[in-house]
Order: structure tokens, then C-alpha cells, then sequence
């Protein structure tokens, strides 16, 4: 039933966000209670969301990108944390690829994350989870890669640094150290594709990362036998709140610990 819920509002979404031009998509609208810049392609994907929750019922409290917190019915749980459209971006410039991520949880925690679904757009395939039921894409069973050396490692980053060349210095070790780098715009994504063996790592040493980024994906990972880390090693936690930001490593346990060590000190 949750990923039943989870996956009818993305394809809410999906069809609501079809309907725009790709001139109305950019608009910009306002700032969005996670401090983006809110398009309109943000509003309308979050509005569907939020009818489709409410035409199916959902009592509980909504996390959101764009409109902060939403409380549904009376009940305090489950919290469901949505990322509308992740990677904004490349969706209203007709790049490839972008997503809609959604999770569900029983507590204020990522830990305490028991379902999520991650939509990739526009092509509609399904990476899902549902605690101690295993990651999948679309019905095929996924899992992280047992991983190459770094030497020959695909991994996945963000180096929109926002100016802030320090952490281009950190991480330039390790660009240097892997033989391939891709860089596509939409972590919860990237993070599934770690998932699913089509990436070996995800790294994102920006502090930027907020919850609505990576809930989904979360569970996604944990189920497909991966680790999720910060930059000093230890697993990655955070409260389940749009102030909170995070950086963190993600892919086989031991191929984290490699890349972690090529992070330069700052």
C-alpha cells in the first residue's frame, strides 16, 4: 500500500507537469521554503502532489521543497518527504534526466525511513523500496556493485560549489584519482543509479544536500546493500527537516572508505 500511494502521486505529477509548455515550465514563481528559486514546472508537479494525496485519503504530515510542511488529517505519522522535481534545472532546459522523489517514514528521521519511490523523468521508470523488501527498478531486483578499484571507478558528483573554490580543492584528489566522472544534475537520481550498479559512487562533499534530495533514494540504497556516509566516515543521519543540510558518500562500504581518503582536509 505505501509504495501503491507513493507511486500514484508521482504519476500525478507526471501528468500534470506534461501539460506545460517549455516556455511556462521557467517561470519563475517565488522562493521555495527550501531557499530555491521556485518555477512554475515546481508548483504544478507539488499541486498535483498534494491533490492526489488528498483525493486518496493520506492522513499524515507532508514535507516539501516547496511549500515546507503540510499537515493532513490529525495523525503525526507518517511523515512523507517530497522533492517535486529534482533537478529543476535540466527539466525546464529539455535536459535528460530529472526526477520526483518521495519517501515515507515513521519518525523524525532518515533512519526512520521505511518506504520511497524515485521516478526518473521522462522516461517513468520506478527505483523503490520498502524496509527488508529489497530495492528495485521498475520488477527487476537491484543491488550496489561489488565495486573496481577507485582507479577504475564511474562515480557521480555535484560541483556546483556555489563559488566556494574550497571545495573544489577537496575534492580534486579524487577526481584526479577515478577514470570516470558524471555529473547529471539530479542527486536522488545519481543515488539510484549507485543503486542499481550504474554508478559505483556518489559523492557530494557540498554541504548543500537537503532531506528532500535523498529520502527516497535513502532506503533505495540500504535496500540494494549500500552504505551511506558523511565526510568523517560515520553513517549518515539527519532530522527530517528542510533547515538541515548534508554532504555524504554512498556506494560499497569499502569503495565510501577509499573515497573518503582522497578527500583532501579542509
Amino acid at each position: 500500500m505505501s509504495l501503491q500511494l507513493l507511486e500514484g502521486l508521482c504519476r500525478a505529477e507526471m501528468e500534470a507537469i506534461a501539460k506545460l509548455s517549455p516556455q511556462s515550465s521557467s517561470k519563475f514563481v517565488k522562493i521555495g521554503a527550501g531557499g530555491d528559486r521556485t518555477k512554475l514546472i515546481d508548483i504544478v508537479a507539488e499541486e498535483a502532489a498534494i491533490s492526489y494525496l488528498t483525493l486518496a485519503g493520506f492522513e499524515g504530515k507532508l514535507v516539501s521543497e516547496e511549500l515546507g510542511e503540510k499537515q493532513f488529517g490529525s495523525k503525526e505519522y507518517p511523515i512523507l518527504i517530497l522533492d517535486p522535481i529534482d533537478g529543476t534545472t535540466n527539466a525546464v532546459r529539455g535536459i535528460i534526466p530529472y526526477s520526483i522523489s518521495a519517501a515515507l517514514s515513521l519518525g523524525r528521521n532518515l533512519k526512520d525511513i521505511f518506504a520511497g519511490i524515485v521516478m526518473e523523468l521522462p522516461s517513468g521508470r520506478v527505483y523503490k523500496a520498502v524496509r527488508g523488501k529489497g530495492a528495485y527498478l521498475d520488477d527487476r531486483r537491484i543491488f550496489v556493485n561489488n565495486p573496481p578499484p577507485l582507479k577504475h571507478a564511474l562515480i557521480g558528483i555535484d560541483v556546483n560549489v556555489r563559488r566556494d573554490n574550497t571545495k573544489i580543492a577537496q575534492i580534486l584528489p579524487l577526481l584526479l584519482e577515478v577514470k570516470h566522472i558524471r555529473v547529471m544534475g539530479t542527486a536522488a537520481l545519481e543515488l539510484c543509479y549507485v543503486a542499481s550498479g550504474g554508478l559505483d559512487l556518489y559523492v557530494d562533499n557540498r554541504g548543500l544536500l537537503r532531506v528532500t534530495d535523498i529520502a527516497a533514494s535513502y532506503i533505495i540504497l540500504k535496500e540494494a546493500g549500500a552504505s551511506l556516509l558523511r565526510l568523517d566516515g560515520s553513517e549518515l543521519d539527519s532530522p527530517l527537516s528542510l533547515s538541515e543540510r548534508v554532504s555524504l558518500v554512498a556506494g560499497n562500504y569499502n569503495l565510501c572508505v577509499e573515497a573518503l581518503s582522497k578527500l583532501k582536509r579542509i
